[in-house]
């Protein structure tokens, strides 16, 4: 079904142009510089820590590999160790008592090797389970200092503009106020300079008839 309220988008309303800022375009730029600086540095700290927690990472999985190695070779010299000592103990089944008991010390060595091996792999796994968690954590400490430090150059550039601004409306109000000033000196001259044509007028009027008055006795006389 065609829908037949559907007409042309409408236009989108343009933005409103920003104030004109009184600073120095060379100290706009400086101070935007310094803020991308600032966000930059705080990125490439994010990452440094991101790349420390991957290394991290990796020599924990080769210690883990290391340590498995161990605990495979280890199981096998108990293997070995454990069929000597069964071999020797069938061996010392048809001699004395005291060969005997050395080899069931022998085996009980053995067995003793073969759960401290165990014992070792189990520790290294978990020195690689609190290495992950270690680089996890750091990780996700350098992510937020780097959230925060954006966010810090994000209020410090607004904080800047909105400063400039209200720096911007005190100078035009200075410039209005000045301007009225100005104006009203101006009428004020020109009253004044209207009052003393006035007055010279009047001067030179009252000067003409005093000439006057005075040619005119001369004449009489």
């Amino acid at each position: 079904m065609v829908n037949k309220n559907l007409g042309p988008p409408e236009a989108k309303r343009p933005e409103k142009p920003p104030k004109i800022l009184t600073k120095p375009l060379p100290q706009i730029l400086d101070e935007m510089e310094e803020n991308i600086r600032r966000a930059a540095e705080a990125a490439r700290r994010a990452q440094e820590a991101a790349r420390a927690a991957r290394e991290a990472a990796g020599s924990a999985t080769k210690a883990s590999g290391e340590a498995a190695r161990g605990a495979e070779e280890a199981r096998k010299a108990g293997e070995k160790a454990a069929e000597t000592a069964t071999r020797a103990a069938a061996e010392a089944a048809a001699k004395a008592e005291n060969t005997a008991k050395a080899a069931i010390e022998a085996a009980n060595e053995a067995a003793r090797k073969a759960e401290e091996a165990d014992k070792g792999a189990r520790e290294a796994a978990e020195a690689f389970k609190r290495t992950a968690a270690e680089a996890t954590r750091k990780a996700e400490e350098a992510s937020v200092a780097a959230t925060e430090a954006a966010e810090r150059a994000r209020e410090a550039s607004e904080e800047a503009s909105a400063e400039a601004t209200r720096k911007a409306e005190e100078a035009a109000k200075l410039a209005r106020e000045a301007g009225d000033a100005a104006a009203r000196a101006s009428e004020e001259a020109a009253r004044r300079a209207e009052e003393a044509s006035i007055a010279a007028r009047e001067a030179a009027e009252t000067a003409t008839q005093s000439a006057e008055e005075a040619a005119r006795r001369a004449e009489e006389a």
